[in-house]
């Protein structure tokens, strides 16, 4: 039930809107009815208000003062102002703060209860995210004591001796199975929330042994650590866990966690390498995108990237934009990220790389005239070559503008050689002797390339264009002048009459003759 006032200055209203709901039936306590803002401001100071129905219009603090005053004083109040015909522009102008509608007057019990409707459901939300937010709050508030927290850290990290283990142990709860241990360590996305995080732990916890530990690193990452009486049961154990998290958290978020693992360990003495391949597992699925999760054991097996490999693979993608545009580039690229995934790569590698790639990409567009020395495809950023999956958007977005600008270059290179192609065959279209070969010749072509480039920018082959000059030309020589069928079939570049006279009759459906005689009429 939320508590509501109500504020006019116009006694009808007040009694109308009092009577014509069924109020603490509908989820409202209809608390207070006032005359004025300022005596409504000084009830809801003194009392739990949460929605305020006033009118705009009122001597002495109107409906929009109130609303601005609330909106400082009071924000989690929610005010809803009725309006005159007259002031109905100026509400619209003005609505701020925390007003959530404004209705017309005369307003009628139908729209009044219409609006209450919605207000209850919007505030019955705002409750539960607040109740929530509150229950999450205090699990963060209450998690790991800092100084547990740090015990686990330093146990993990091998920076705790022996004999300081055996003191400190039972008093901060950590029963040794004296079995074997193992670091699993997650890294948050940037951004990902204090609540999330509370959230993934809480997840975690639930899904762990009671002898087994999750807290943060003073980095903020997530560190579970594990311990089994078996080999097996334990890794069988951490890879499901991992999953587990993965799934639920990176993909219903849509930005990945990065997951590592160390080594089984056979002593807690030994947990610093288990804990220092997990950092590194973390750093590589960082870079990998977190398409899978990375073990210690299984980046150390892999073999570092090759420079001269990496050379052949980038000089691959410039030979793509080359000859094939943003496609084989790309492919090229893909080509050269798949074999990235399976190396034993470091960030500060990665990144090396990746901004050596960026330069020759620019350099080859400086070097075709694309770009002046000192301008960029896309400005370079460092962030961008901290993981695969960055630099995928990345570069992708690179090599499609580039490749747009070769299209563009292509296109004017295109048209500027269809229009020189056309004018050649308007002067010389009366040449019988003139062929695809001369004209060709002229324009520093293959036949093959001149007739791809010329079916694409005139819709026509050669033969055909020809022709259709040649055709509109007879015709206008038939109907200016006097000259025989043999004569214009001449001066238009056909030295056999009867294949002009035939071809003539397809384009038209009538002899030159005819033709003419029937534009003579």
């Amino acid at each position: 039930m939320y508590n509501m006032i109500l504020v006019d200055d116009e006694a009808i209203i007040r009694e109308g809107i009092s009577s014509c709901l069924p109020w603490g039936e509908n989820g409202f306590n209809l608390i207070g009815v006032f005359e004025q803002g300022q005596e409504a401001l000084d009830f809801i100071e003194a009392n739990q208000v949460d929605v305020v129905l006033s009118d705009i219009n009122m001597p002495r603090m109107n409906g929009l003062e109130l609303s601005r005053v609330l909106g400082e004083r009071f924000p989690h109040i929610t005010v809803i102002l009725l309006t005159g015909y007259d002031d109905f522009e100026y509400a619209q102008e003005a609505i701020k703060n925390q007003v959530r509608e404004f209705l017309l007057k005369p307003i009628t019990r139908n729209e009044l209860s219409r609006v209450l409707e919605t207000v209850e459901k919007e505030l019955n939300e705002k409750r539960e995210r607040r109740r929530i937010q509150d229950e999450l709050q205090m699990k963060l508030d209450q998690s790991f004591p800092l100084l547990r927290e740090r015990f686990l850290y330093r146990l993990s990290t091998g920076r705790i001796g022996r004999e300081a283990l055996g003191l400190r142990k039972d008093f901060f709860g950590w029963r040794d199975l004296e079995g074997f241990y193992r670091i699993l360590l997650i890294s948050f996305p940037p951004g990902m929330s204090d609540l999330d995080r509370l959230s993934l732990s809480e997840f975690l916890k639930e899904r762990t042994d009671e002898d087994d530990r999750v807290f943060f690193n003073p980095d903020e990452d997530l560190v579970i650590l594990l311990q089994d009486r078996t080999r097996d049961a334990l890794e069988t154990r951490s890879d499901r866990l991992s999953e587990e998290a993965f799934r639920r958290f990176s993909a219903a978020r849509g930005r990945p966690l990065s997951i590592g693992f160390g080594d089984t360990v056979e002593v807690s003495t030994e947990l610093a390498r288990s804990y220092g391949g997990a950092v590194n597992g973390v750093e590589y699925s960082r870079i990998m995108g977190l398409t899978h999760f990375s073990k210690a054991r299984d980046i150390g097996n892999r073999e570092k990237p090759s420079a001269p490999e990496f050379n052949r693979l980038c000089n691959r993608i410039i030979s793509g934009l080359k000859t094939g545009g943003s496609l084989e580039g790309r492919d090229a690229f893909e080509e050269l990220l798949g074999y990235l995934e399976t190396r034993n790569i470091t960030e500060d590698q990665l990144k090396a790389g990746l901004i050596k790639l960026y330069y020759m990409i620019t350099s080859f567009a400086v070097e075709i005239g694309l770009l002046a020395p000192e301008e960029e495809i896309l400005p370079l950023e460092g962030e961008a070559f901290t993981s695969l999956e960055r630099a995928r958007e990345f570069f992708t977005d690179m090599i499609e503008r580039l490749d747009r600008q070769i299209e563009r270059r292509r296109n004017d290179i295109l048209l500027t050689r269809i229009d020189r192609a056309r004018a050649i065959i308007e002067e010389r279209y009366g040449d019988s002797r003139f062929s695809l070969q001369d004209i060709c010749d002229e324009l520093y072509l293959s036949t093959s390339q001149f007739s791809l480039l010329f079916k694409e920018g005139t819709g026509k082959t050669f033969v055909e264009y020809l022709t259709a000059c040649r055709m509109r030309e007879a015709k206008n020589l038939l109907l200016s002048t006097d000259l025989k069928g043999y004569e214009v079939a001449e001066k238009v570049g056909y030295a056999d009459p009867r294949y002009f006279s035939l071809l003539f009759k397809k384009q038209t459906g009538m002899t030159a003759m005819e033709y003419r005689r029937s534009r003579s009429r």
